[in-house]
């Protein structure tokens, strides 16, 4: 049979099509926590600039999905127009046609993004897929980091979407109480701070939270750096929490948080269970703290974005990061999160100009656009 696969933009009439194509792909066969999407598949993009929508499709059935977000980062100290690819979906009964589906989106992708000027496409996904078709990847020129890792922690979400029918049942209850007793224990025993307070981030912390942020990204590659102005507009853009850390009247950490849907394990799987929900948990949009101030201070200040007054201790909170960044795989440790076995990534990238990329650095993660952030107020 001749091949009718083709490659077309995104309209808005194939987003419940796509929704479930994301959904059928990224829980096949997985009974773990994975990200959602709410309100819509579409929703991610509108958060963002200029991005790039393909759809495979044979005989008008969406069968594969990917997507480029940009952001200006630095590589080697100089400013790049990156495009992080996402959404690289196939349908579980397509996946014998995983490479030729892909070499035709990828092919598209790339060709619109070098006429809008991204000169380097990365990419993040589970290292068991990405081993499973390095050598499609190799044939395509991507490079690849190992080590890209997803760190969590947490017994509560932040907010519940249900379906009607949907109900926790008592034996997660009970992990999620003896979680909590872990978290407890390792806070109690985790020094207390002395000359360091936690607080919430003032607008005329603004100028240092800046400083201190781009100062810690310029130590990895793939990073972004801020004015005054575009971070603001970041906070806003994503509805997040701020916190910082000050030791003797000087700003020595700070943590951005937004949240984003998941589902999976305890909460059942959209598509794949009867019953299922989504729910709501914390991520950071920036973590920098200062190399003299981390070990005391990092995992403070996770420990306080983890609390909140209403709904009390321990909400989930997780990250994706280059695991060689010591000082964040150590805070998140003490705290009780674990560096998640089932969770170990790849970051994939390349030069679209075919020039090798050579990195000196640990490698910035973009969180916001690994995930499907949630940017309403109404939780």
């Amino acid at each position: 049979m001749k091949n009718k696969i083709k490659v077309i933009n995104f309209k808005d009439e194939h987003d419940k099509q796509a929704l479930e194509l994301f959904y059928r792909h990224v829980f096949y066969k997985r009974k773990e926590f994975e990200y959602a999407r709410y309100p819509s598949w579409i929703h991610r993009y509108s958060l963002e600039e200029n991005s790039i929508k393909r759809l495979a499709v044979d005989d008008g059935k969406i069968v594969g999905s990917l997507g480029l977000i940009p952001y200006n980062g630095y590589i080697n100290g100089r400013k790049t127009k990156i495009g992080f690819f996402v959404d690289n979906c196939v349908l579980p009964e397509r996946n014998w046609q995983y490479d030729e589906i892909f070499l035709k989106l990828f092919k598209s992708v790339e060709k619109t993004a070098k006429k809008t000027g991204i000169e380097i496409l990365a990419g993040w996904d589970y290292t068991r897929n990405m081993e499973a078709h390095k050598e499609l990847f190799k044939k395509m020129g991507y490079s690849r980091i190992d080590g890209i890792n997803w760190f969590g922690g947490g017994t509560k979400h932040v907010h519940l979407l249900p379906n009607e029918e949907f109900k926790l049942h008592f034996f997660w209850r009970i992990a999620f109480k003896l979680l909590f007793i872990k978290h407890r224990i390792f806070e109690f025993f985790f020094k207390p701070l002395k000359n360091e307070k936690i607080r919430e981030m003032k607008n005329s912390d603004l100028p240092e939270v800046v400083k201190l942020i781009n100062a810690e990204n310029e130590k990895l590659d793939f990073s972004k750096k801020y004015t005054l102005i575009t971070l603001k507009e970041m906070i806003e853009k994503y509805n997040a929490q701020s916190l910082v850390a000050e030791t003797k009247g000087k700003i020595t950490g700070a943590l951005l948080t937004f949240v984003a849907p998941w589902s999976g394990w305890m909460y059942g799987k959209p598509f794949y269970t009867k019953t299922h929900a989504l729910f709501l948990i914390k991520h950071p949009l920036e973590f920098a703290v200062n190399s003299e101030n981390a070990e005391k201070t990092a995992a403070h200040l996770l420990f306080y974005a983890m609390n909140d007054e209403k709904k009390g201790k321990y909400l989930f909170f997780v990250d994706v990061f280059d695991r060689r960044i010591s000082w964040m795989r150590k805070a998140y440790l003490d705290t009780g999160a674990e560096e998640l076995p089932y969770d170990y990534g790849t970051l994939f990238f390349k030069n679209l100009s075919g020039k090798k990329i050579l990195l000196n650095k640990p490698v910035y993660i973009p969180t916001n656009l690994v995930i499907n952030p949630y940017t309403a107020k109404d939780y």
